[in-house]
């Protein structure tokens, strides 16, 4: 593979706002159904698509597309051209691998072949339950316990929509994990036409797929003006969840058979509840100075359920842009204050169609073959504190090449500023990326990056690239090397999207889950998942160290740091005022507190108390950190008097455990702490009045 190259771009402009405008209603959306998945039998599951690649002289929005591509080809034709390096952080650490097999009868496993597109989207839970998306199935996978979930391995879209497989078409996935719920969210579409097509949202009874959704339709045709919905993305605040779709007009030609991107905003708690009615609201007619904005993509909260709903849209059609719509949606949905409010700006680095992804096969000489990339639209965008990332295809104008856009939106309340930089390569097509956060510390905006590539002498795989703290990438790593080109249409070109599946793992600060596009040996297409682990080993960590005899209050207390970014400052028992790293004129039986701060504006806390007693270092805690149940285990010279508390940073009792007469020998202490909020305390074990033993203890989340 040949070396990996970014191109990054530095300059500013800008744009102001303008006018806007858009109109809200609400609907009446009775429950579907509630469907379990535990007992299925093996389903046919059929669809039936048309194929036909379209002719570029046609009147369909994809024969625009391709005459763009062709136009595109002449302006930026494909060349080799070097450029500025920037690959200088860490790789991610790949963590666990696989692909989508199933066992057969005889024992052997078979690659389960992609859709025409893949479609990939993919949500973890907090518990390691992988919920997989691709075309018409949804997959279930325990990461922790390496296990399949669903019976006879998938399901089909249509058994959870309900309806006819025979009759109605059910595909366009998208899945997410609502931590705050710990339940997944589920959306998909059937049909596309005007009189049966509906925009499904389904949501898990529980953190368990297996055990079913409560199932709501929402109208494909809202304003019952003869159109459908297309391309369902879907995102969710701490109370609601939103979904956006394009209105399509059929059997008109391109030029105005798009009709205005929509927005659904719904309580999630009704949906979770199984409520007989969602009472959705929507949003529709949005447009800019007078004029639609399309593919409005969602942006997804970096560490979780964000407090606010923004929305990104570009002109992605076009071949070359600088325009940005920066969204946000501020007001509960049954405010009548709720408002929609719509900024351009412009950011430093042109985007535009980006050129098909070149294979083994390509005519190089027609801009139309190769793997479909589609267009320029914004396909993955997190907020991370007050900051936006987003990712989409694009062209590498000094290749040729099709590239990612690695898009940051600052202002976003203000005046958005808006810059970005081009993560390409002097030999492969990138395509269809995701982006996610993966730091393990509040303060990181590290995120990676990933996505399909091919070349005509590197067959279809998924790559990765890391961004780091300091605004540097990591060199390209590849996740699954494709293993033979992908032929499954007829001439022109072949599905290589429509999208990729990426999620934090958010109970795994630093872990991210990654679901790609890939080349089977049969010259198929296949979906391999993989877990990335944060490369970055800055997280901040303390420790303490005593000097002298605290009896008297002489000794002196240091805090050792390591990791995080110096220069380091400290703060002592709550103190605003910055201090040295040690305190001097320590007494014993004092709790001391210190707030470390890196360079980053990073910041850990943590206590200590300090005592004459030496310790007894065979003390043995477990699990730490822990949920519910802890044990400790300890040696006793002695029959004794044994008192054990619980204390928190300051050295407030929080809890008195036990108090009892216990016998010579190896004893334990088991206790259970599921009462406690999450974080940082002190167990202190007393033998006969003395202290013999502090054990720091960490609350995870439960």
């Amino acid at each position: 593979m040949s070396k990996y190259i970014l191109i990054a771009f530095l300059v500013l402009s800008f744009n102001k706002v303008s006018a806007q405008d858009y109109v809200t209603k609400t609907f009446n959306v009775p429950k579907k159904q509630t469907v379990s998945l535990k007992n299925t039998e093996p389903e046919f599951n059929v669809q039936l698509n048309n194929l036909e690649a379209p002719k570029p002289d046609g009147d369909s929005y994809r024969s625009f597309l391709m005459r763009q591509k062709i136009a595109s080809a002449k302006k930026f034709p494909r060349k080799s051209a070097s450029s500025k390096n920037r690959n200088t952080g860490l790789q991610p650490i790949k963590g666990k691998d696989f692909g989508l097999k199933r066992k057969l009868n005889n024992g052997n496993w078979s690659d389960i072949g992609g859709g025409i597109p893949n479609d990939n989207t993919l949500a973890i839970s907090d518990s390691g339950i992988v919920l997989l998306g691709i075309n018409s199935l949804i997959y279930a996978y325990d990461l922790k316990n390496d296990s399949i979930l669903f019976p006879n391995f998938s399901r089909s879209l249509s058994s959870i929509g309900g309806g006819s497989a025979i009759q109605n078409n059910y595909y366009d996935p998208k899945v997410i994990y609502d931590e705050v719920y710990d339940r997944f969210i589920l959306v998909f579409l059937k049909n596309n036409d005007p009189a049966t097509n509906r925009y499904l949202i389904c949501f898990s009874l529980s953190n368990n797929p297996i055990d079913g959704f409560h199932v709501y339709e929402l109208p494909g045709n809202p304003l019952n003006n003869n159109r459908w919905t297309d391309f369902p993305v879907i995102s969710h605040t701490k109370e609601e969840v939103f979904l956006t779709g394009n209105l399509i007009i059929p059997g008109v030609s391109w030029q105005v058979g798009f009709d205005g991107s929509i927005i659904w905003q719904i309580n999630k708690e009704k949906g979770y509840n199984g409520e007989d009615d969602l009472n959705p609201k929507l949003y529709s007619d949005i447009k800019y100075n007078g004029r639609f904005t399309r593919n409005l993509h969602l942006v997804q909260g970096a560490k979780g359920a964000a407090e606010i709903q923004y929305l990104l849209s570009n002109r992605n059609f076009d071949i070359e842009n600088d325009t940005v719509f920066v969204m946000k949606i501020t007001g509960p949905k049954d405010d009548s204050t709720t408002v929609l409010e719509i900024k351009a700006a412009r950011t430093n680095l042109p985007y535009g169609v980006p050129p098909n992804g070149r294979q083994f096969d390509t005519d190089l000489n027609d801009p139309t073959t190769g793997l479909q990339t589609n267009d320029a639209r914004v396909l993955g965008a997190i907020l991370i504190d007050n900051k936006i990332q987003y990712v989409a295809n694009s062209i590498n104008t000094a290749t040729g090449f099709s590239a990612i856009y690695h898009g940051f939106i600052e202002e976003m309340d203000d005046n958005p500023i808006i810059t970005g930089n081009l993560i390409s390569d002097p030999v492969l097509d990138f395509g269809y990326p995701n982006i996610a956060f993966s730091g393990n510390e509040d303060c990181d905006i590290e995120t990676i990056i990933a996505f399909n590539y091919t070349s005509t002498d590197s067959f279809p795989g998924i790559a990765t690239v890391a961004y780091n703290n300091d605004g540097n990438y990591s060199s390209l790593m590849v996740l699954k090397a494709g293993e033979n080109y992908v032929n499954r249409l007829n001439g022109g070109y072949e599905r290589w999207g429509d999208y990729f599946g990426l999620q934090r793992w958010h109970a795994q600060p630093g872990k991210v889950i990654s679901a790609g596009f890939y080349g089977l040996t049969n010259r198929g297409n296949g979906t391999w998942v993989n877990e990335l682990i944060s490369p970055d080993p800055d997280k901040l960590v303390s420790s303490f160290e005593v000097k002298n005899n605290a009896t008297f209050c002489k000794a002196e207390l240091s805090a050792n740091v390591s990791g995080g970014m110096a220069p380091y400052k400290f703060f002592w028992n709550n103190s605003n005022e910055e201090g040295s790293s040690s305190v001097n004129e320590v007494c014993k039986d004092v709790w001391y507190k210190v707030k470390i701060e890196d360079a980053r504006g990073c910041y850990i806390i943590d206590s200590t108390i300090v005592n004459t007693q030496k310790l007894n270092t065979d003390g043995v805690i477990y699990p730490n950190p822990f949920v519910d149940q802890v044990a400790l285990q300890f040696n006793l010279d002695a029959k004794s008097r044994i008192k054990a508390n619980i204390y928190d940073l300051d050295g407030k009792l929080v809890y008195e455990l036990v108090e009892k007469t216990v016998e010579a020998g190896l004893n334990e202490l088991v206790f259970s702490l599921e009462p406690l909020k999450q974080g940082v305390y002190f167990l202190r074990v007393f033998k006969d009045d003395q202290e013999f033993l502090t054990k720091k203890i960490i609350k995870t989340k439960n």
